[in-house]
């Protein structure tokens, strides 16, 4: 069986297509596009803000800060090594998305490779529920008009 040139290269740039399309998805969080629909299942209460706001001077002050505004001594070293500094979570700037869903789905997988934040999934001591209180803290500290 004889193929063309024409016919092969054009098998060819598809494969490739189709290939690196594949890469990109992968390297995607495939999550990350629900987040935005996803519903907190936990009632921002009194009792769930201190929580969160326990939860979040164990597993995220050290680099967003004491206060959530990204000032922090940790900060200032991801600076000098090129990373992206820890968003100032007091702001009404998100870069992440700004709903329930996909705040938390940043606390769970992280962020992307250059901002250095590894995400709490799989984490001993911690569980969706108290990272869901985290959400609540973190809302707790911005804007109201979140």
């Amino acid at each position: 069986m004889s193929h063309s040139p024409f016919g092969m290269r054009t098998l060819l740039i598809l494969t490739l297509t189709a290939s690196l399309s594949g890469c990109s998805a992968v390297q995607s969080n495939p999550a990350q596009a629900d987040a935005k629909t996803m519903k907190n299942p936990v009632a921002a209460t009194a009792q769930s803000i201190a929580n969160g706001k326990r939860l979040f001077d164990r597993f995220c002050a050290n680099c967003h800060g004491a206060a959530g505004n990204g000032v922090s001594e940790m900060a200032s070293t991801l600076a000098k090594i090129g990373k992206i500094k820890p968003s100032d979570l007091t702001d009404d700037k998100w870069d992440h998305g700004s709903t329930d869903g996909e705040i938390f789905v940043d606390i769970r997988d992280g962020v992307g490779p250059n901002a250095a934040m590894r995400g709490l999934n799989g984490k001993p001591g911690i569980s969706d529920e108290e990272m869901w209180h985290i959400v609540n803290y973190v809302r707790s500290i911005g804007p109201k008009a979140r």
